[in-house]
């Protein structure tokens, strides 16, 4: 990777806190990005984790990065900057709707005046709808966007996810929006508006949830959300040094694990080779079983001898293991760098890799106004504005139409990847076989779900045995035309099938194709295979992802970081078929490890634990951002309300709304300080309020005397929340032949853009015979012979 594909472009940076990362991902892409800062430097220079004076948090998220300090009280500064925004392709910003200083800084007053610049403004809530403009934490988008309910015990309350999930996300999420958008400009010339709501992106990301609840809702069937830690799929198994996760779904698994358990008797009945028939017994028999098979081995020897006798099992690691495992130093997944006062502090080294080369930070991050004489005294010529832009603005148009993508994606990540493409105009073509069929289509039994068709939807599908002589030709000329190719399979599948990289750019030089493996397609590990909770275990979340002061894992029912993996993999890969148009060359292999995904993560709380020793541990719903901080339990059953005060000014106003009761007017209360020595105390006396009132009537009072607060959600109430409906973000369709369900809908709008093309996911081989003629151009008598000799598969439930 000699010139990266963002090689050109500059980016002003605006946000502060929220969407940071975002521009480091275009920084990581090759885009000059500079940090604009007010004198003194950024308030995120002074965000949770710290190390001594220095945020971890800024230096996750800003190598590679400029920094230009902006006066934005002083008139010839501001000046400066619109010079600066006008010679740059774009802008990045996170301040909610008219909070600027400058009106000129709005969203849609810059593009008004740099026609050709994209400015992306990220938000909690989006520029639109009743709850825009709402100035929350992301601890309340976790809440609000329907990730907090997922984890812990009915028993013990939610618990809110550790690190930065929801602004991650939504970074990653903007970023797919900007490439589009520069995408799109090369053909129009024009800039536009990107609308990016960490809620709805947050949102996206909650596995399924929304549609399996909305799917059995209009059938009339019962379906529970109340969490249950880990549930029965996910199951942590205690072991000699620590626990284990353990993924028995398959017959295959079951028999493997049960010969390792020495083939008791009683454990023959044939009932018991389908999931279900375990299920039944799992806690009162099988786990246990697991736990006396387990107790004399180490969280790696069970893992390890698992794996290899074909068993889903990853280890249970805390953060101090996950800064010295084997794998990830094989790997490289951290970058060693020396700090001032001589110590080691270990970064995630990249997100992605690109042609076997990590694709990570192109410098170190900038010291206050380090680069504001060089970017002033620099500044081009302003962009030249299109000539669509003088005359009108540019029509909505589908940004990616044109593009051709084969999806051989499995699960949830590939998969994922594929409906990025496709919502947003690529012909997404997803490849499949019944001998080889995607476990998430067939979950309930027949071939099709809903998560399947919330992953799969605005595809197409093409029914072909790649097993087959003739199956793999057809495969191997398809990628002639193709775009994208995206896979997620276990290491090695696609090479052992003969579709790897290197056959596929042999018919193919300019190809782009994406791979996801879970630990990657090299390291020590790097054959083993598994399910997104098999990452968060590995990479350190799931330790953190618990109460406070508690030995054993509460444990969750997310799969992250599946659907994240997959907004990864579109960057990158949209971004390299950028450069490609942009810059020429050929394509490239873009490889997106899964566990490397939940190390980056929680990439700055690893470094503060590679700083000092045991600094990072579980905190349940307590943070470093402010006190009281947290879930509150409300009127109703098992109802929530996240409530998050920063500073001393948003405790005084929820003392008052309380009404100043005596235990809240101490004067030890009256600072950050204080409230977090006695945090225990002034949450049981916090949850006490919250319990004589539903959630969003807490959540209401709260905000209107600016205490950031948000009601948590379950998949259940977010499907009558009124801020998702005026963003058009619940989408009643039909889905063949399962019925009505509710797709997620956009986490972003563009002002350029159509909004995501939404349609059905197809049935198995639903478009074979469509494909088979325009993209193969084989003719009808040839495909019907193909049909007959199984070679190409069709859709078994077309009436």
């Amino acid at each position: 990777m000699v010139l990266r594909p963002l090689a050109g472009i500059r980016v002003v940076d605006l946000t502060v806190e929220r969407g940071e990362l975002c521009g480091r991902i275009l920084s990581d892409l090759g885009a000059d990005v500079i940090r604009v800062e007010p004198p003194g430097g950024s308030p995120s220079r002074r965000t949770a984790p710290i190390d001594g004076d220095h945020s971890l948090f800024w230096t996750f998220r800003n190598c590679g990065k400029r920094s230009a300090v902006v006066d934005p009280t002083n008139a010839d500064d501001l000046e400066r900057l619109h010079g600066l925004i006008a010679a740059s392709d774009i802008v990045i910003d996170s301040a909610e709707p008219a909070t600027h200083a400058d009106p000129g800084l709005d969203a849609e007053a810059l593009q008004a005046r740099h026609p050709q610049l994209i400015a992306a403004s990220i938000t909690a809530y989006g520029r639109t709808g009743p709850w825009a403009g709402r100035d929350v934490p992301n601890a309340v988008v976790d809440a609000t966007g329907g990730m907090a309910f997922k984890a812990g015990t009915h028993e013990g309350g939610p618990i809110l996810p550790p690190g930065n999930i929801a602004d991650d996300t939504a970074s990653f999420t903007t970023a797919f929006g900007i490439l589009c958008a520069l995408w799109q400009r090369e053909d129009t010339g024009a800039g536009q508006v990107i609308d990016a709501s960490v809620n709805e992106c947050v949102a996206q990301i909650t596995d399924w949830s929304l549609s399996n609840w909305s799917r059995t809702a209009d059938a009339g069937q019962p379906h529970s959300e109340q969490r249950a830690g880990p549930g029965v799929v996910y199951t942590i198994i205690p072991c000699a040094d620590g626990f284990v996760r353990l993924i028995v779904l398959s017959p295959r698994q079951w028999q493997a694990i049960r010969a390792w358990m020495g083939e008791p008797d009683y454990l023959q009945d044939p009932e018991l080779d389908g999931f279900i028939g375990r299920l039944m017994i799992a806690d009162a028999v099988l786990n246990p079983l697991y736990a006396e098979l387990f107790a004399p081995m180490t969280m790696a020897e069970v893992s390890e001898q698992a794996q290899a006798r074909g068993i889903v099992c990853t280890p249970f690691l805390k953060p101090d293991d996950v800064l010295v495992n084997p794998h990830f130093e094989s790997r490289g997944t951290f970058d060693h760098v020396t700090v001032e006062d001589g110590r080691t502090m270990k970064l995630p080294s990249g997100w992605f890799e690109v042609d076997g080369e990590r694709c990570g930070p192109t410098g170190r991050p900038p010291v206050v106004g380090e680069h504001t004489d060089e970017v002033f005294a620099s500044i081009p010529a302003a962009r030249p504005a299109p000539e669509s832009a003088a005359r009108q603005a540019p029509r909505k148009a589908p940004p990616l139409k044109g593009l051709r993508v084969m999806d051989f994606g499995h699960g949830g990540v590939g998969v994922e990847c594929g409906r990025m493409f496709g919502e947003y105009g690529a012909d997404v073509v997803k490849i499949e076989s019944r001998s080889y069929i995607d476990f998430i289509r067939a979950v309930l039994g027949a071939e099709m779900s809903p998560s399947f068709a919330s992953s799969n939807r605005s595809k197409r599908s093409l029914g072909i045995d790649a097993k087959t002589g003739r199956g793999l030709e057809l495969l191997r000329g398809m990628a002639r035309d193709a775009d994208l190719i995206i896979e997620n399979n276990s290491t090695g599948t696609m090479d052992g099938m003969g579709l790897g990289y290197e056959a596929m750019q042999a018919a193919n030089p300019d190809v782009v194709m994406v791979s996801s493996q879970l630990m990657g397609s090299r390291g020590l590990w790097a054959d083993w295979f598994g399910y997104g909770p098999n990452t968060q275990v590995t990479g350190g979340l799931a330790h953190l992802w618990n109460y406070e002061d508690c030995p054993a894992p509460a444990g969750n029912q997310s799969i992250y970081p599946d659907h994240f993996a997959g907004r990864v993999c579109a960057v990158a890969a949209l971004g390299h078929l950028l450069g490609r148009r942009r810059l020429g060359g050929g394509g490239a292999h873009v490889e997106v490890c899964q566990v490397e995904q939940v190390v980056s993560t929680i990439g700055d709380l690893l470094a503060k634990e590679s700083l000092v020793a045991g600094s990072v541990q579980p905190r349940g719903n307590h943070s470093d951002h402010g006190s009281p901080w947290g879930l509150y339990p409300c009127e109703g059953d098992d109802a929530w309300v996240a409530i998050c005060v920063r500073n001393d000014t948003e405790w005084e106003a929820l003392v008052a709304l309380m009404g100043s009761p005596v235990w809240a007017t101490r004067p030890d209360l009256a600072n950050e300080q204080g409230r977090r020595a006695d945090e225990t105390a002034v949450d049981q006396q916090l949850a006490e309020w919250t319990r004589t009132m539903p959630n969003t009537e807490v959540a209401e009072t709260c905000l209107a005397a600016g205490v950031p607060a948000g009601a948590m959600h379950t998949a259940s109430s977010q499907s009558t929340d009124p801020h998702l409906e005026a963003r058009g973000y619940l989408r009643w369709m039909d889905q063949p032949p399962i019925g009505n369900m509710i797709f997620e809908g956009a986490a972003f709008y563009a002002s350029a853009m159509d909004g995501p093309d939404i349609f059905a996911a197809p049935g198995l081989g639903e478009h074979t015979r469509e494909v088979a003629t325009q993209w193969l151009g084989l003719d009808d008598t040839e495909i019907e012979s193909l049909i007959a000799q199984g070679v190409l598969e069709i859709d078994l439930t077309a009436t």
